[in-house]
């Protein structure tokens, strides 16, 4: 095995992206093909420091940012190159500033430290997207037109350049030009509100790319440095889904969190010579830009067949569905496979011996079918649970998993590797239909890439079979234990359990009584409502019949009712029966309510917080697929005003003086026997917005979760506040039921350790930066996630 150091972090916006690709590296080759001598991580002012693995499972870079003083090592650039030159290679696993413009690489190329990717003055070229525009057309290779607007132009000098470039245009695209592939980038729908946006562009950067909005299809392309130069792999071609206005693009909300807002053709709908034309342009530019080992080529094809690159990006993403992945498995290869080749490149290059076995284990755990999807407005969630579940029992040596989806009409697919790395189940869905109708095309492609890189067929390790469908029966008679990844609706009601229960069949988590139980969050607060004495409390609250009229003079009395029953001022509403985000959000009004009805009624998908008196304009609110016949208002509870700051560079976590109420939001997880369920660290959820939205509890990359809530010096949790919530949150499971595993919301008093009980989830999310993962490694000794998967199976015991 190689000794690989991994670099993540940096300045930029897309850090969170860096986190969730450093730990997919990590989980995926450690111990398995590397051994991962060192962590480094970069803060906003990129000094370095090195910091424990556990870190990696932080959400955001903001989860541990202020840690950093306690639980990180600040290095030294002298220590910092003696660290790495420890290790056999160097793998950047950063994005945008720092990562992917040539400093690091500089960095390591003056240490003389051989590292994984394209070297500093290359980086610097393709990282500009002017510069990398100019390349490409010196070299004749077709890029999306584009000026460069400089930051020291007048507004009149700017629309003179941009007005001559683009006669006639109205539609304009703005990025920066030395900035990551999604923050900062804009359509303009016209000239005036071009002109604003540059504007507000050149407050921040020093240099705007100014492009006409395209109108074909995006495709994306990874490369791969095989023994002969560069071969393109299967390309994905991006439709998007939902799409309000043509203005709208493949942003960072659509590349990276779990939504139905994108769906990834692969291979693309397009024929033989089209699909050759786009792999032949990636690799032109590969060639052209002096990349190394591995990039992504994004690009435009246009309605005459022209190939118009947009963007290169010299580091690939590697979060859990990412285009590397999606692509790679089209061949047969698992995450570890291609990042296997990816090193084995590297290290040839740099002279080095790579002994690295292949993957030849054969699993004889016993099999589980890991089941994620169905209709619920938390589907999506299930997907990155499900996948993430399939993916670290992957390398389990207790259980065997194969991933299946449920389909929203009740059918079942025993999905592809492929398919199932996608960010949604209508995408997954269609997918498993594309994966049977061009198994044929796929076959062919895939052939020739593989002759090309050489692959040994011991470097594919995962079936290319296509998905099959099952009936639900079909489903229940193949397997004799299931992991739910369900999230609300029949998962999670107890409807499915009683199903397997008929059946025989061992599941995770509570059985259909308790799950019953937790699903109905007013059933839940009468039974915490008998631990009163033992302090643990619940929210006053009233269940409410959906009316199906919003007049006003309605809307007033209902309002005055719930305000008299509840509380004074303000609300939180959230359907009696779904899951533990969609559709809930704080109403301070009666306008407020009136508008939350008739989205309700209207069957609204999603809520933007515009027009709701407590919400952020931009904030997003899932809402269930299906309308609520029962809503639930309980008590706004105040907290303490808790949050990170970042003080140039320096995060800081602030107990402001505004809100000194005592109370903090904490999620905690449970884990045992019926009856003997034991309750886990605790974490802070820290919300942007007063309540934590869907994004913020699962998805990684935007919530901050601080685990275990700190005392003094970070914070104000007086000694043994903890340890009383632990008792009392375990004390709660069991009264509820629960067996298995589960989450638990509540608030918590920072210092006598008295709870609030908000609500309990028998089925936790299990997404790739879950609290779960972070409270067992915050355990006495630490338990690691795969280990944890392992133990909510060793305890499913249903019959």
């Amino acid at each position: 095995m190689v000794d690989v150091a991994l670099l993540l972090g940096g300045p930029s916006e897309e850090r969170g992206i860096s986190l969730n690709s450093a730990r997919s590296v990590a989980d995926h080759l450690e111990g398995a093909v590397v051994n991962l001598t060192e962590i480094i991580f970069f803060d906003r002012q990129v000094r370095p420091y090195s910091i424990p693995r556990g870190l990696l499972y932080c959400n955001t870079p903001s989860d541990f940012d202020f840690k950093l003083a306690h639980e990180g090592r600040p290095l030294t650039e002298d220590e910092l190159i003696a660290r790495l030159r420890t290790a056999g290679l160097v793998f950047p696993c950063m994005h945008g500033e720092f990562g992917e413009d040539g400093q690091v690489q500089a960095l390591l190329e003056k240490a003389g430290v051989p590292f994984v990717g394209t070297g500093a003055q290359a980086c610097a070229t393709a990282f500009d997207k002017y510069k990398a525009k100019q390349a490409l057309d010196a070299a004749g290779i077709g890029a999306v037109p584009s000026v460069l607007v400089d930051a020291a132009m007048s507004d009149a000098e700017a629309e003179r350049v941009v007005t001559e470039a683009f006669p006639g245009v109205a539609k304009l695209v703005l990025k920066p030009a030395t900035g990551g592939s999604s923050i900062d980038v804009f359509v303009a729908r016209d000239r005036a509100a071009a002109t604003d946006i540059l504007r507000t562009l050149r407050t921040r950067h020093d240099r705007i790319v100014i492009q006409p909005r395209m109108h074909g299809v995006e495709v994306t392309t990874i490369v791969l440095d095989g023994p002969d130069g560069p071969v393109a792999l299967i390309p994905v071609e991006i439709e998007l889904q939902n799409q309000a206005t043509e203005d709208e693009i493949f942003d960072y909300r659509r590349k990276y969190l779990a939504s139905n807002d994108s769906h990834y053709h692969c291979p693309p709908p397009r024929d033989d010579e089209t699909i050759a034309r786009i792999q032949a342009t990636a690799e032109a530019v590969f060639k052209t830009l002096g990349l190394r080992d591995f990039a992504r080529i994004d690009a435009w094809l246009e309605e005459d067949g022209t190939v118009l690159v947009s963007d290169v990006n010299v580091i690939s993403g590697m979060e859990q569905n990412s285009f590397l992945f999606v692509q790679a498995a089209q061949l047969g290869m698992t995450h570890a496979d291609v990042l296997r080749e990816v090193l084995r490149a590297a290290a040839h290059r740099n002279g080095l011996e790579f002994t690295a076995p292949y993957d030849t284990t054969i699993q004889t755990g016993e099999p589980v079918a890991v089941l994620f999807g169905g209709a619920t407005a938390e589907r999506q969630v299930s997907v990155l649970s499900g996948t993430n579940v399939w993916l670290k029992l992957a390398r389990s040596q207790k259980y065997a998993p194969t991933p299946y989806l449920l389909s929203p009409d009740g059918s079942v697919w025993q999905v592809s590797y492929s398919s199932a790395l996608r960010h949604s189940v209508e995408e997954i869905v269609y997918a498993c239909r594309d994966g049977v109708r061009l198994e044929e095309r796929r076959r062919r492609l895939a052939e020739r890439i593989i002759e090309r890189l050489r692959l040994p067929a011991e470097a594919r390790s995962t079936s290319v079979a296509p998905p099959v469908q099952l009936t639900m029966e079909e489903f229940l008679d193949r397997h004799e234990l299931v992991f739910i990844a369900l999230h609300g609706g029949a998962g999670e009601n107890g409807t499915l359990q009683e199903l397997l229960d008929a059946h025989g069949i061992r599941y995770n988590g509570s059985g259909p009584a308790a799950s019953r139980l937790c699903a109905d969050k007013y059933e839940t607060g009468k039974v915490v409502a008998t631990l009163e004495s033992e302090g643990i409390h619940t929210a006053r609250r009233v269940r409410v019949d959906v009316p199906p009229s919003v007049e006003e003079s309605v809307i007033e009395t209902l309002w005055h009712d719930i305000i008299t029953e509840v509380t004074d001022t303000r609300v939180v509403v959230k359907p009696l029966d779904d899951g533990c985000s969609a559709g809930i959000l704080p109403l301070g009004n009666a306008s407020d309510l009136q508008r939350y009805l008739e989205l309700i009624n209207a069957g609204a998908r999603r809520i933007k917080g515009a027009g709701f008196s407590l919400l952020s304009p931009d904030q997003l609110v899932e809402m269930p697929t299906s309308r609520p016949h029962h809503l639930l208002f309980e008590d706004y509870i105040d907290t303490d005003d808790v949050r990170v700051e970042d003080h140039s560079g320096d995060a800081e976590l602030i107990w402001g003086r505004e809100r000194d109420t005592g109370w903090i939001e904490v999620t905690v997880g449970v884990i045992g026997p019926r009856g003997a369920m034991v309750a886990m660290n605790p974490s802070i959820t820290v919300a942007s917005a007063g309540i934590l939205s869907l994004e913020e509890k699962f998805m990684g990359g935007t919530g901050i979760n601080i685990t275990p809530p700190p005392g003094a010096p970070l914070g104000r949790v007086e000694p043994g506040a903890v340890d009383a919530v632990r008792a009392r949150i375990a004390r709660t499971a069991n009264v509820l039921g629960m067996e298995g595993y589960g989450r638990i919301d509540a608030f918590m008093h920072r210092k006598t350790g008295e709870v609030i009980i908000i609500e309990a989830n028998s089925l936790p999310g299990l997404t790739p930066a879950t609290v779960f993962y972070h409270q067992g490694l915050a355990e006495e000794p630490p338990v690691p996630p795969r280990q944890i998967l392992e133990r909510i199976l060793d305890l499913a015991s249903h019959s």
